[in-house]
């Protein structure tokens, strides 16, 4: 009898367990789309996942990746760089919300459809000076701006401007632009073509490049 009972009120707490669960289903359902329900791991980890399935499938000419936080100037998450071994890479941004239910971007859109290379470039009189080799030819970098830097351990950053991104690290109160290696006193507001930039583009509509 005592048996009976008590497998009755485990039931019972069970029922109302799930009954509650049911309820909280589309709540969480909904909630779930935007990024402030997710942590920093775990939006790093779901990076993870999807890069993998899009650039190490059968037959992909990359044996492995590495995806590191980007950090903005509030020092908040908000992007993503994907390392590709043997090389390349891709940056991410991480919107404030998944409208690819509804048919718009993604929480995790790419910056570009496949990976890509970068040419460093210094202003001069407002112009745009490439980095050349010995024989006078323009760098072009087919690994992140900070692997060609050699960054590691240091807190990654990805600076708006109004004429494009820079991938930086901080040195004291400044920045270091990893595009022309300048220490930069960073303004967001700062008049276009202030800075050297990296010609990252994040497109706001459209959801082919979603990750």
């Amino acid at each position: 009898m005592e048996k009976k009972r008590a497998v009755k009120i485990v039931a019972c707490v069970l029922a109302v367990l799930l009954a509650l669960m049911m309820r909280a289903a589309p709540v969480l359902l909904v909630w779930s789309q935007f990024s402030d329900f997710y942590t920093e791991s775990q939006h790093l980890a779901r990076v993870q996942r999807r890069a993998e399935r899009r650039y190490l499938g059968e037959g992909s000419e990359y044996t492995g990746l590495t995806v590191y936080p980007l950090y903005n100037e509030e020092e908040e998450l908000e992007y993503a760089l994907i390392e590709l071994q043997p090389q390349g890479f891709m940056y991410v941004i991480i919107r404030d919300v998944d409208l690819s239910f509804l048919g718009g971007m993604s929480m995790y859109t790419r910056s570009d459809e496949t990976p890509t290379a970068w040419t460093p470039y210094r202003k001069v009189d407002g112009k745009e000076v490439a980095f050349t080799d010995e024989n006078g030819e323009p760098i072009c970098y087919s690994e992140s701006h900070f692997k060609v830097a050699g960054i590691e351990n240091e807190r990654r950053y990805l600076l708006r401007t109004p004429s494009g991104y820079i991938p930086a690290v901080k040195r004291g109160e400044q920045y270091l632009d990893l595009v022309d290696g300048k220490l930069i006193d960073y303004d967001p507001n700062a008049h276009s073509g202030t800075y050297a930039s990296a010609g990252i583009i994040f497109w706001a509509m459209g959801s082919y490049l979603d990750l």
